[in-house]
Protein backbone atom coordinates (compact mmCIF):
# COMPACT_ATOMS: atom_id res chain seq x y z
CA UNK A 1 0.00 0.00 0.00
CA UNK A 2 1.40 3.49 -0.61
CA UNK A 3 3.09 5.18 2.19
CA UNK A 4 0.11 8.10 2.08
CA UNK A 5 -2.59 6.15 1.95
CA UNK A 6 -1.14 4.30 4.98
CA UNK A 7 -0.91 7.45 7.11
CA UNK A 8 -3.92 9.25 6.11
CA UNK A 9 -6.35 6.42 5.58
CA UNK A 10 -7.36 7.59 1.83
CA UNK A 11 -6.29 7.39 -1.42
CA UNK A 12 -4.51 10.77 -2.50
CA UNK A 13 -4.59 12.25 0.71
CA UNK A 14 -5.14 16.60 1.01
CA UNK A 15 -3.40 18.05 4.04
CA UNK A 16 -3.99 21.49 4.76
CA UNK A 17 -1.49 24.37 5.74
CA UNK A 18 -1.66 25.92 9.05
CA UNK A 19 0.47 29.23 8.85
CA UNK A 20 1.67 31.10 11.89
CA UNK A 21 1.60 34.41 11.50
CA UNK A 22 5.32 36.30 12.76
CA UNK A 23 6.35 34.49 15.31
CA UNK A 24 8.09 36.15 18.33
CA UNK A 25 11.87 37.65 17.02
CA UNK A 26 10.70 38.21 13.39
CA UNK A 27 10.43 41.41 11.75
CA UNK A 28 6.84 41.70 11.45
CA UNK A 29 5.71 40.01 14.93
CA UNK A 30 2.92 41.94 16.41
CA UNK A 31 4.08 42.33 19.69
CA UNK A 32 0.75 43.61 21.19
CA UNK A 33 -0.99 41.32 20.24
CA UNK A 34 1.41 38.60 21.20
CA UNK A 35 1.63 34.24 21.25
CA UNK A 36 -2.39 34.69 22.12
CA UNK A 37 -3.71 36.02 18.84
CA UNK A 38 -0.93 33.62 16.63
CA UNK A 39 -2.28 30.40 18.55
CA UNK A 40 -6.01 31.88 18.79
CA UNK A 41 -5.39 32.43 14.61
CA UNK A 42 -3.64 28.68 14.26
CA UNK A 43 -6.59 27.30 16.14
CA UNK A 44 -9.26 28.75 13.73
CA UNK A 45 -7.32 27.92 10.41
CA UNK A 46 -7.19 24.17 12.21
CA UNK A 47 -10.39 24.17 12.99
CA UNK A 48 -11.42 25.36 9.54
CA UNK A 49 -9.56 22.94 7.17
CA UNK A 50 -10.55 20.00 9.44
CA UNK A 51 -14.49 21.29 9.35
CA UNK A 52 -13.89 21.07 5.18
CA UNK A 53 -12.53 17.46 5.45
CA UNK A 54 -9.18 18.04 4.94
CA UNK A 55 -7.27 14.93 5.49
CA UNK A 56 -4.16 16.03 7.65
CA UNK A 57 -2.33 19.26 8.78
CA UNK A 58 0.61 21.00 8.02
CA UNK A 59 2.35 23.62 10.05
CA UNK A 60 4.64 26.41 8.96
CA UNK A 61 6.45 29.70 10.09
CA UNK A 62 4.94 30.98 6.85
CA UNK A 63 4.89 34.76 8.22
CA UNK A 64 8.63 34.72 9.73
CA UNK A 65 10.03 36.78 6.69
CA UNK A 66 11.99 36.87 5.46
CA UNK A 67 13.27 33.15 6.50
CA UNK A 68 16.33 31.67 7.64
CA UNK A 69 18.43 29.06 7.53
CA UNK A 70 19.71 28.56 10.89
CA UNK A 71 16.36 29.84 13.10
CA UNK A 72 16.42 31.31 16.28
CA UNK A 73 15.80 29.60 19.65
CA UNK A 74 12.44 31.31 19.80
CA UNK A 75 11.33 30.19 16.46
CA UNK A 76 11.60 26.46 17.81
CA UNK A 77 10.21 27.50 21.34
CA UNK A 78 7.32 29.25 19.89
CA UNK A 79 6.49 26.54 16.91
CA UNK A 80 6.39 23.73 19.42
CA UNK A 81 4.46 25.50 21.92
CA UNK A 82 2.01 26.30 19.19
CA UNK A 83 1.75 23.29 17.08
CA UNK A 84 1.20 20.81 20.45
CA UNK A 85 -1.36 23.07 21.86
CA UNK A 86 -3.10 22.83 18.70
CA UNK A 87 -2.69 19.44 17.94
CA UNK A 88 -3.82 18.32 21.29
CA UNK A 89 -7.09 19.09 20.69
CA UNK A 90 -7.74 16.92 17.23
CA UNK A 91 -6.57 13.49 16.37
CA UNK A 92 -5.56 13.94 13.00
CA UNK A 93 -2.10 12.93 11.17
CA UNK A 94 -0.09 16.48 11.30
CA UNK A 95 3.48 17.45 10.27
CA UNK A 96 5.60 20.69 9.64
CA UNK A 97 7.74 22.73 8.05
CA UNK A 98 10.44 25.68 9.53
CA UNK A 99 11.35 27.92 6.56
CA UNK A 100 13.93 27.24 5.91
CA UNK A 101 15.56 25.29 8.53
CA UNK A 102 15.39 21.16 8.14
CA UNK A 103 17.34 20.80 11.69
CA UNK A 104 14.71 22.59 13.40
CA UNK A 105 11.74 21.00 11.86
CA UNK A 106 13.20 17.40 12.80
CA UNK A 107 13.61 18.79 16.30
CA UNK A 108 10.49 20.22 16.94
CA UNK A 109 8.90 17.03 14.80
CA UNK A 110 10.41 15.21 17.45
CA UNK A 111 9.16 17.34 20.56
CA UNK A 112 5.49 17.46 19.39
CA UNK A 113 5.19 13.56 18.25
CA UNK A 114 4.98 14.66 14.49
CA UNK A 115 3.61 12.29 11.91
CA UNK A 116 6.36 13.60 9.53
CA UNK A 117 8.40 16.98 8.53
CA UNK A 118 8.33 18.34 4.99
CA UNK A 119 12.09 19.29 4.58
CA UNK A 120 15.07 20.14 2.30
CA UNK A 121 17.05 16.96 2.41
CA UNK A 122 19.53 16.88 -0.33
CA UNK A 123 21.06 18.58 -3.16
CA UNK A 124 21.70 22.20 -3.81
CA UNK A 125 19.60 24.96 -3.87
CA UNK A 126 19.30 28.95 -3.87
CA UNK A 127 16.85 30.83 -3.51
CA UNK A 128 15.76 34.16 -1.88
CA UNK A 129 17.20 33.91 1.58
CA UNK A 130 20.31 32.45 -0.31
CA UNK A 131 22.26 28.71 -0.61
CA UNK A 132 20.14 26.17 0.39
CA UNK A 133 22.82 22.90 0.94
CA UNK A 134 21.64 20.48 3.08
CA UNK A 135 23.15 17.17 4.37
CA UNK A 136 20.83 14.71 4.10
CA UNK A 137 23.72 12.08 5.93
CA UNK A 138 23.93 14.57 8.70
CA UNK A 139 19.88 15.28 8.86
CA UNK A 140 19.27 11.61 8.90
CA UNK A 141 21.58 10.96 11.63
CA UNK A 142 19.90 13.75 13.46
CA UNK A 143 16.83 11.98 13.39
CA UNK A 144 18.21 8.78 14.41
CA UNK A 145 20.46 10.21 17.31
CA UNK A 146 16.72 11.71 18.81
CA UNK A 147 14.70 8.93 18.20
CA UNK A 148 12.69 10.57 15.80
CA UNK A 149 10.16 8.29 13.84
CA UNK A 150 8.34 10.92 11.78
CA UNK A 151 8.12 10.20 7.97
CA UNK A 152 10.57 12.72 5.73
CA UNK A 153 9.02 14.27 3.37
CA UNK A 154 11.75 16.12 0.82
CA UNK A 155 11.40 19.20 -0.82
CA UNK A 156 13.09 18.85 -4.32
CA UNK A 157 12.00 21.81 -6.67
CA UNK A 158 10.03 25.31 -5.44
CA UNK A 159 10.41 28.51 -4.37
CA UNK A 160 14.35 27.75 -5.10
CA UNK A 161 16.34 26.42 -8.38
CA UNK A 162 18.96 23.82 -7.72
CA UNK A 163 22.12 24.26 -8.85
CA UNK A 164 24.14 22.79 -11.86
CA UNK A 165 22.27 20.92 -14.31
CA UNK A 166 21.40 17.59 -12.72
CA UNK A 167 18.10 16.43 -13.75
CA UNK A 168 15.04 16.55 -11.77
CA UNK A 169 13.98 12.98 -12.19
CA UNK A 170 17.92 12.35 -11.16
CA UNK A 171 17.43 15.13 -8.08
CA UNK A 172 14.67 13.12 -7.29
CA UNK A 173 15.93 9.84 -7.13
CA UNK A 174 19.07 10.71 -5.13
CA UNK A 175 16.72 12.06 -2.84
CA UNK A 176 15.11 8.47 -1.98
CA UNK A 177 17.96 6.09 -2.48
CA UNK A 178 20.49 8.35 -1.13
CA UNK A 179 19.24 10.76 1.25
CA UNK A 180 15.89 7.98 2.44
CA UNK A 181 13.33 10.33 1.93
CA UNK A 182 10.20 8.80 2.44
CA UNK A 183 8.18 10.90 0.44
CA UNK A 184 8.79 13.90 -2.42
CA UNK A 185 7.46 17.41 -2.29
CA UNK A 186 7.08 19.73 -5.20
CA UNK A 187 6.35 23.07 -5.20
CA UNK A 188 5.86 25.96 -8.06
CA UNK A 189 8.11 29.11 -8.27
CA UNK A 190 6.24 31.02 -5.39
CA UNK A 191 3.51 30.40 -2.34
CA UNK A 192 0.57 29.07 -4.28
CA UNK A 193 1.96 28.70 -7.83
CA UNK A 194 1.03 25.37 -9.98
CA UNK A 195 3.62 23.08 -9.94
CA UNK A 196 4.68 22.39 -14.06
CA UNK A 197 2.98 19.29 -15.31
CA UNK A 198 7.18 18.05 -16.21
CA UNK A 199 7.76 18.06 -12.94
CA UNK A 200 5.66 15.97 -11.45
CA UNK A 201 5.89 13.70 -14.19
CA UNK A 202 9.60 13.24 -14.11
CA UNK A 203 9.78 13.38 -10.00
CA UNK A 204 7.76 10.03 -10.38
CA UNK A 205 10.00 8.62 -12.72
CA UNK A 206 12.61 9.12 -10.42
CA UNK A 207 10.74 8.63 -7.04
CA UNK A 208 11.72 4.77 -6.49
CA UNK A 209 8.33 4.57 -5.55
CA UNK A 210 7.98 6.45 -3.00
CA UNK A 211 4.51 8.70 -3.02
CA UNK A 212 4.72 12.20 -5.09
CA UNK A 213 2.91 15.20 -3.56
CA UNK A 214 2.08 18.49 -4.98
CA UNK A 215 3.23 20.97 -2.39
CA UNK A 216 1.35 24.13 -4.14
CA UNK A 217 -0.96 25.21 -6.72
CA UNK A 218 -3.87 22.78 -6.46
CA UNK A 219 -7.04 24.32 -6.98
CA UNK A 220 -10.54 23.16 -7.87
CA UNK A 221 -10.05 23.80 -11.38
CA UNK A 222 -6.81 21.72 -11.97
CA UNK A 223 -7.29 19.10 -8.81
CA UNK A 224 -8.25 16.54 -11.23
CA UNK A 225 -5.10 17.26 -13.11
CA UNK A 226 -3.06 17.96 -10.51
CA UNK A 227 -4.27 14.50 -8.71
CA UNK A 228 -3.89 12.31 -11.81
CA UNK A 229 -0.01 12.83 -11.45
CA UNK A 230 0.63 12.77 -7.73
CA UNK A 231 -0.10 10.89 -4.88
CA UNK A 232 -1.61 13.73 -2.48
CA UNK A 233 -1.72 17.22 -2.32
CA UNK A 234 -0.45 20.07 0.45
CA UNK A 235 -3.26 23.30 0.22
CA UNK A 236 -2.66 26.95 1.24
CA UNK A 237 -2.56 29.54 -0.68
CA UNK A 238 -5.90 29.23 -2.41
CA UNK A 239 -7.56 28.13 0.13
CA UNK A 240 -7.17 31.36 1.92
CA UNK A 241 -9.23 34.52 1.72
CA UNK A 242 -8.64 36.53 -1.22
CA UNK A 243 -6.23 33.89 -2.49
CA UNK A 244 -3.88 35.66 -0.33
CA UNK A 245 -1.20 33.28 1.21
CA UNK A 246 -0.90 35.58 4.55
CA UNK A 247 -4.66 35.78 5.13
CA UNK A 248 -6.60 33.35 7.41
CA UNK A 249 -8.49 30.03 5.44
CA UNK A 250 -11.63 30.93 4.06
CA UNK A 251 -13.63 27.97 5.44
CA UNK A 252 -16.39 28.33 2.11
CA UNK A 253 -13.40 27.90 0.09
CA UNK A 254 -11.67 25.07 1.79
CA UNK A 255 -15.21 23.10 2.13
CA UNK A 256 -15.92 24.19 -1.90
CA UNK A 257 -12.64 22.86 -2.54
CA UNK A 258 -13.15 19.36 -0.25
CA UNK A 259 -16.17 19.20 -2.22
CA UNK A 260 -14.78 18.97 -5.56
CA UNK A 261 -11.76 17.12 -4.54
CA UNK A 262 -13.49 14.00 -3.46
CA UNK A 263 -15.64 13.91 -6.48
CA UNK A 264 -12.11 13.73 -8.74
CA UNK A 265 -10.77 11.12 -5.60
CA UNK A 266 -13.64 9.06 -6.14
CA UNK A 267 -13.33 9.22 -9.96
CA UNK A 268 -10.02 8.26 -10.12
CA UNK A 269 -10.41 5.37 -7.31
Amino acid sequence: MNLLNEMFGVKKPILGMVHFPPLPGSPLYNNSDGMKKIRETALRDAEALLEAGFNGLVFSNEGDRPYLSKVDNITVAAMSALITDVTSRFDVPFGLSVLADSEAAIAIGKAVGADFVRIFLSWVFVGDWGIVNPNAGKLQRIKAEIGGDMKVFANISGHTEPLGDRKLEDIARGAVKFGLADALCLAGSTAGSQIPEADLLNAKKGSEGAPVIAGTGVREENVARMLSMCDGAIMGTSLKVDGNTFNPIDPVRAKSFIKKANEVRKELS
